[in-house]
């Protein structure tokens, strides 16, 4: 009568795992919304138990040993699957309830059962699930503490890789470190060996790997995945991670092995498989995530196992996150990027101004400045920076020709910093030059005070412009009164009396003389003015030396006695191209520079040359010829037996304004222009101008005028 029971239990093995499954549901709620995966996994476990206990109770031959191997079997399969031991056990408990409502079935059937076989059954059953229940949680336990080790070393590596990526992220700026990094994560925790970060070209809609492992140097550097194309476009398009089943890459794109080998047969062997395209392309369970930033879609990540794979929602939704930390990377990479190429402008703009800037924080600390300002304080600008403020009037007053007066400038500046102060001094090193210091308040965008800066200029040109100006008044006045008095004085003796016809003929010309010397003074300081604003035009035209020399001779011998002497070399001198009445002025200021310092007879010198010799009087000089524009060219000099020229004048005498003060040209009148003028119509045409003197043995002035046209001031204006 036992034997049947356990038949018909047996006979009825589904049904009783259908109603176990339905116990287990109203016994535990989290088998409610189970899906039916792991309903399957209820079932196999639920049959599992079923079919242990009738072996046992048919009294079949099972060894206590085998009957622990299947209970361990069962606690490892149950632990792996991550079952709780509480719901393992419960599962025993279900079992021996339908078991024993079935057994009400059985006996419904064959009522002959006496109670004293039925006591027996029920004890059978007892033991054996109590004997299930023991044999189970030792190796459950011992199981579970192995898949919580393996798990915990798991996660330590997880937590260290995700450390790593969480500082790349803090610390690294650079894009491509950042994409191993983070692929080598993906790789780790997903058992993958192919992952791939893909940036997005808006331009060529086009998907372009910057970082992949798995796959080759050339797929990387040659493909191009059209964004358009699924399942790119619709991982794109929805923001959202997508999986798909497909064969994205060929096997010779791949670094890694197959799971079964490498697919692809040898060559030969009349195999028509072998070149089956499905081989050559490996099928893959791929995932995709886009990398969505604060302003746009950068592109996407990717990742494929070469197994069958189900990615549960865990996963999915880590590789999102993956994904998005990676495009406030490149982000943050490209802000930083862009932020160091705008510093590097600023740098150079900064750097290119003429005008030293200092900024100083509101420690009292040089926060910045440029290297036109480190040049004032004789240090590097990258030591400067960090220092203290007060290295500023350190420096100051040691270079200063007035410290106590710089130094009470400078307390005052610092107390009335938000009036902008002004002040300024002369240095003596590292050269002598005058700057000006603005001061000026630092505020940020709340208007705030955080700190002041200082722009220093160097004012030593606009000083000596105005020195220039106020030379050019004092001479000018002086030059022009002369002539004035001249003039009002002879007017006034013709208006006032009636002299004879002879000596009103000889006022007149005493009028037109002093006229016209005070407009050769005015035409001067015109020609000066249209120099300096760059309005001179030159009228290039051929022209005869002999020609420009008689000219010039004729124009100057209506104002002198003295006679003037002209040697030209050669029997025939080439024509110059250029302005003649320009030449010719040149020609008539040097004429008139030398009879203001000359007794006796003028010289003037006119050849051809193909090089000059460099003679010992010019060390002085600043002229030099290296231009191979220069040559072949014609040598100009006038040449005076005056007392000469000191060596320290011989280059400041072509500066505007500039007089030789000596014994000899002490009441001589001039404005000091007539040689720059002279030295600015030569240097337009391409040529050179100097001077050679010895003491008491007189001085040259030459100059020389290429044949060619090569070396002419392209920002002239040709007429």
């Amino acid at each position: 009568m036992f034997q049947k029971l356990v038949v018909f239990l047996e006979q009825n093995l589904d049904q009783m795992v259908e109603l176990s499954l339905v116990q287990a549901r109203e016994r535990f709620g989290r088998y409610r919304s189970a899906s039916e995966i792991e309903m399957q996994n209820i079932r196999e476990t639920m049959r599992a138990i079923f079919t242990i206990a009738f072996q046992v109770l048919l009294n079949k031959k099972i060894a206590e040993r085998e009957l622990d191997d299947m209970l361990v079997a069962l606690a490892e399969r149950r632990a792996r699957q991550g079952y709780p031991l509480t719901d393992v056990m419960g599962m025993f408990q279900v079992a021996q309830e339908v078991s024993m409502r079935y057994l009400k079935k059985g006996i419904e059937k064959h009522p002959g059962t006496t109670l004293s076989e039925l006591l027996d059954f029920f004890s059978e059953i007892q033991t054996f699930f109590h004997r299930l229940e023991v044999g189970l949680v030792e190796p459950y336990l011992r199981f579970q503490e192995n898949i919580i080790n393996v798990q915990q070393s798991f996660m330590k590596h997880k937590f260290s890789s995700l450390f790593k990526l969480v500082e790349a992220i803090s610390n690294n700026l650079n894009i491509q470190e950042f994409c191993e990094i983070l692929l080598d994560y993906v790789c780790r925790f997903y058992d993958v060996k192919i992952s791939g970060v893909y940036l997005f070209d808006e331009k060529e809609k086009e998907l372009y790997p910057q970082h992949a492992t798995g796959l080759s140097r050339r797929y990387k550097n040659e493909v191009r995945l059209k964004a358009d194309a699924d399942p790119y476009k619709k991982c794109l398009e929805k923001s959202s991670v997508v999986s798909a089943v497909e064969r994205p890459f060929h096997i010779d794109a791949l670094t890694v092995s197959l799971p079964g080998g490498d697919l692809r047969k040898p060559n030969g062997g009349g195999d028509e498989k072998q070149n089956n395209p499905e081989e050559d392309y490996p099928e893959c369970h791929s995932l995709y995530a886009p990398m969505v930033g604060r302003q746009k879609t950068y592109g996407l990540v990717s990742l494929h196992s070469l197994k069958p794979r189900q990615y549960n929602q865990n996963e999915i939704q880590q590789f999102e996150t993956l994904a998005r930390i990676l495009a406030v990377a490149l982000e943050n990479a490209r802000f930083y990027q862009n932020l160091i190429e705008e510093k590097g402008k600023l740098d150079a703009i900064v750097n290119s101004v003429t005008e030293g800037l200092v900024l100083i924080d509101f420690h009292e600390e040089i926060v910045f400045i440029n290297d036109q300002a480190a040049r004032y304080f004789q240090q590097p600008s990258y030591k400067l920076v960090g220092a203290s403020a007060s290295i500023i009037p350190e420096q100051l007053l040691r270079q200063t020709t007035e410290p106590y007066v710089v130094q009470a400038a400078y307390l005052h500046a610092l107390t009335t910093i938000m009036e902008q102060p002004v002040l300024e001094c002369t240095l003596q090193k590292p050269e002598l030059a005058d700057i000006r210091l603005v001061m000026f308040p630092v505020r940020d965008r709340e208007r705030h005070f955080i700190g002041r800066g200082i722009v220093i200029k160097d004012i030593s040109q606009e000083k000596e412009i105005h020195r220039m100006k106020s030379e050019f008044v004092a001479i000018a006045s002086h030059t022009m009164r002369t002539p004035m008095t001249s003039i009002l004085g002879f007017t006034s003796l013709l208006l006032e009396k009636k002299p004879s016809e002879e000596i009103r003929q000889k006022y007149v010309h005493s009028i037109h003389r002093e006229s016209q010397r005070l407009t050769n003074i005015l035409d001067d300081m015109l020609d000066l003015m249209n120099i300096e604003a760059g309005k001179v035009s030159l009228k290039l035209m051929p022209f005869y030396i002999q020609d420009l020399v008689a000219a010039a001779i004729a124009e100057i011998k209506e104002h002198i006695q003295q006679e003037i002497s002209v040697q030209m070399v050669g029997k025939s001198l080439p024509r110059l191209i250029g302005d003649q009445r320009k030449i010719q002025q040149v020609l008539i200021k040097l004429f008139s520079n030398a009879l203001k310092y000359s007794s006796g007879k003028i010289k003037l010198s006119v050849k051809k040359v193909s090089a000059v010799k460099m003679k010992p009087g010019w060390v002085h000089s600043k002229v030099q010829f290296k231009s191979p524009g220069l040559f072949p060219a014609v040598l100009f000099g006038v040449e005076d037996d005056g007392e000469g020229i000191a060596a320290d004048q011989i280059d400041a005498m072509f500066e505007p304004f500039y007089r030789i003060n000596n014994a000899q040209t002490r009441g001589q009148e001039g404005t000091g222009l007539g040689l720059t003028i002279a030295k600015y119509i030569v240097e337009s045409h391409g040529g050179k101008i100097w001077a050679e003197s010895k003491n008491s043995k007189g001085s040259v002035i030459s100059f020389l005028l290429p044949l060619e046209l090569t070396s002419i001031d392209k920002g002239m204006m040709v007429m």
